[in-house]
């Protein structure tokens, strides 16, 4: 079978390598998706793997089924000739979440998703022996994707967004997705044998998410997911890979992850996160003011979400912050390290006064931000020789 892992726009090369550090082989990419084959004999296992390992990606679709049709009565047949009762219970409360189309005879999104559900209960009516669905237990989430009248349906096996760690019960303003977070430590290539300093750590995510990592825990095991509660999931098969994943934790081991902000308030919270995810005593939690922030040890990874025009502060408010970065900034290349940053802008460089050895733009959901990568050895100040990363 086929599952596709979904992520921001423009992380998917990264996605891949996670699913690759968990042994499933990538079979496809396209914007925000990347397709990778899931055992049937074994599908308890491999979605449990996917669903409590995976580092960067937002859910986990199972494709069910896939089929040409060029009107509804074959839209209609090929979605009654899936198993649904391998996914629902007479209970179930069947969602279909969106209905789209690409160059396909049929495109009314309204329609197609009233058909899918009509199909659906019509099937598990027939099967459970029933006149109607009671819809009083839990809801399964459809996704119906039609490309040149071929049709792809899908369910979501993740439930809630796989972002959810379950660490994060205490957020700031405006805080970074978690699951962008351990993006960027994978696009910094950090190790827990480099030194790692976020200067704007907000609630916490990003120095989380790095003691997470340093710790080899995977980021699902304090939460359960949709995928459980389908009738033939064998949950014993589902703890083992649980419990295999707690043994492939590791606390016997050194890191120095660095995370400071001037709120107190946001200080505090990271602190609290901290401890619910386990890995409190691997963070140095501190309130220095960034400019005045100074490079201990070499080699060394800064990784930064600073306050930016979209979010929270003003555009104006932003730009004088980022200018005011400049001799940090300086000070951080100098002695050798790495430094990355995320923006709403794509001007970030010339506003800091140091043009990026590459810029990677993220789109998640309806913002688009811009992670500018600095290298100690490309980054340089403008008019430089250093050359411009692509967009």
């Amino acid at each position: 079978m086929r599952a596709i892992a979904v992520c921001s726009i423009g992380l998917e090369k990264v996605l891949a390598r996670d699913l690759a550090h968990l042994g499933f082989r990538d079979v496809g990419r396209s914007a925000g998706r990347v397709i990778f084959n899931v055992s049937a004999d074994s599908l308890a296992q491999d979605l449990a793997k996917a669903n409590i390992g995976l580092r960067t990606a937002d859910r986990v679709l199972l494709l069910v089924g896939e089929f040409k049709a060029f009107d509804f009565d074959g839209f209609y047949q090929g979605v009654a000739s899936i198993p649904w009762e391998r996914y629902c219970s007479k209970e179930t409360k069947v969602l279909v979440e969106r209905a789209r189309a690409n160059h396909c005879k049929l495109h009314a999104q309204a329609t197609l998703q009233s058909m899918t559900q009509k199909a659906i209960y019509s099937e598990l009516m027939q099967h459970f022996r029933v006149r109607k669905m009671s819809e009083t237990g839990t809801t399964l989430e459809v996704r119906v994707y039609g490309d040149n009248d071929w049709w792809q349906i899908v369910i979501d096996t993740s439930g809630d967004a796989l972002s959810r760690r379950g660490y994060r019960r205490f957020t700031h303003e405006a805080p970074l997705k978690e699951t962008i977070a351990a993006s960027l430590l994978f696009l910094a290539g950090w190790s827990r044998a480099r030194p790692l300093v976020d200067p704007f750590c907000g609630s916490g995510t990003i120095p989380i998410e790095a003691a997470l990592y340093a710790c080899n825990m995977a980021p699902g095991l304090k939460r359960h997911f949709a995928f459980e509660l389908f009738p033939e999931m064998d949950g014993n098969s589902i703890e083992d890979v649980r419990v295999l994943f707690r043994k492939e934790t590791r606390k016997d081991i050194r890191a120095d992850i660095q995370a400071s902000d001037l709120d107190a308030e946001a200080l505090e919270l990271a602190r609290n996160n901290a401890k619910l995810a386990g890995i409190s005593e691997f963070i140095h939690f501190s309130s220095v003011d960034v400019r005045t922030l100074v490079p201990l040890g070499n080699r060394g990874v800064l990784l930064g979400n600073p306050p930016y025009g979209q979010r929270m502060a003003g555009q104006e408010e932003a730009h004088t912050l980022y200018r005011e970065m400049n001799p940090m900034l300086a000070r951080f290349l100098d002695a050798g390290w790495e430094c990355g940053f995320l923006s709403a802008s794509k001007e970030f460089g010339a506003v800091v006064g140091f043009e990026p050895t590459s810029v990677r733009e993220i789109v998640s959901g309806q913002e688009t931000v811009y992670f500018n990568w600095f290298s100690g050895k490309g980054g340089g100040k403008h008019g430089s020789d250093s050359g411009q990363g692509d967009v």
